[in-house]
């Protein structure tokens, strides 16, 4: 069984996309309940640290989804590059690229099943039947 804080810390394994979708929901739930509610001192004395605590947890659930599709978890960083460059609304032209390169990866990572069998990340999340490593 996956625990809820190994979505957040650890970026091994595999997860499939309710776990990413909820995941990332409350990610971006965290980010935007701080950024509405922290006062403009608390922005700018521990915004760094929230934002790096949630780059982390970020970059740990995009690679366990990432090693559900068969692909690399450093894929999450140009991933998340492209969050950084379109949040909260995109202005410049490169931000708009970035938008849609994230939306495409959105749809990839929301909507593609994972690769059924055991792979080289490790086995299928549960719910999905996959022959077992040879």
């Amino acid at each position: 069984m996956h625990r809820f804080s190994d979505l957040f810390l650890t970026s091994s394994g595999r997860i499939g996309r309710i776990a990413f979708i909820l995941g990332g929901g409350v990610l971006l739930a965290l980010w935007a309940g701080f950024d509405l509610l922290a006062p403009l001192k608390a922005r700018d004395l521990v915004g760094w640290l929230v934002a790096a605590a949630l780059l982390y947890g970020g970059a740990c659930v995009l690679s366990q989804r990432l090693h559900d599709r068969g692909r690399s978890g450093w894929w999450s960083g140009p991933i998340l590059l492209a969050v950084a460059m379109a949040w909260p609304r995109p202005q410049a032209p490169l931000d708009w690229i970035a938008a849609a390169v994230l939306i495409l990866a959105i749809i990839d990572l929301t909507l593609a099943p994972g690769q059924k069998a055991f792979n080289r990340y490790g086995a299928p999340p549960k719910g999905q039947s996959g022959a077992s490593p040879s």
